[in-house]
């Protein structure tokens, strides 16, 4: 049986104002930026990768050395939700994963185990056991966000996964593949980030 197409969409916008206005994606790990890390990653269960930029100026900078598609928000200053919205008619995958540009260490079998889970739901999104959920780290199924976006308007994620069929995936079940859980890591201030290269 042939597998759905699969997008990835890295979302590259906002201010990193917590991060000292420094480009988190920029950021360099053993020599690889963030960014080139999760393309790296990426590239081994997708079929396409989409970059979701705030505006022209951050586009111009990010092609210069990533040569891949860059869609720019329409409406600015708004935030995850508008990067998705914007690059949706964009992308090509049955699938989408999402992920923030802050998560260096995304792994490739928890992405497939995401993508492999999803089955008949709209969205494979992880939950951890307070029942904080990472929907920049999830799958989502494109028809289904095409269909909402037509008919609601959100302000958070939350707001998508509580109108599509969501699969809930405790992170006890990811741990089998990713055992310190790394893949959610995210460098959101730049002491965070001191402590990681130490």
């Amino acid at each position: 049986m042939v597998r759905a197409s699969r997008t990835a969409l890295i979302l590259l916008g906002g201010m990193a104002t917590r991060a000292g206005g420094r480009a988190k994606y920029l950021f360099e790990y053993e020599g690889e930026t963030f960014l080139q890390r999760q393309i790296k990653t990426l590239t081994l269960v997708t079929d396409e990768i989409i970059l979701s930029c705030r505006d022209v100026e951050q586009a111009r900078e990010v092609t210069a050395s990533f040569p891949y598609p860059c869609v720019i928000d329409t409406i600015k200053g708004t935030g995850p939700v508008e990067g998705i919205r914007s690059a949706l008619s964009h992308t090509k995958g049955d699938f989408i994963i999402i992920v923030a540009c802050d998560m260096p260490f995304i792994s490739a079998a928890v992405i497939e185990e995401l993508f492999t889970r999803i089955g008949n739901a709209d969205v494979a999104i992880p939950e951890w056991e307070a029942g904080h959920l990472e929907p920049l780290h999830a799958v989502y199924r494109r028809e289904a966000l095409i269909w909402f976006f037509s008919n609601y308007t959100a302000r958070r994620i939350r707001d998508i996964t509580d109108q599509l069929s969501t699969l809930v995936i405790p992170v006890n079940e990811i741990q089998k593949l990713d055992p310190e859980l790394k893949t959610f890591t995210n460098i959101n201030y730049l002491q965070e980030f001191s402590v990681l290269t130490q």
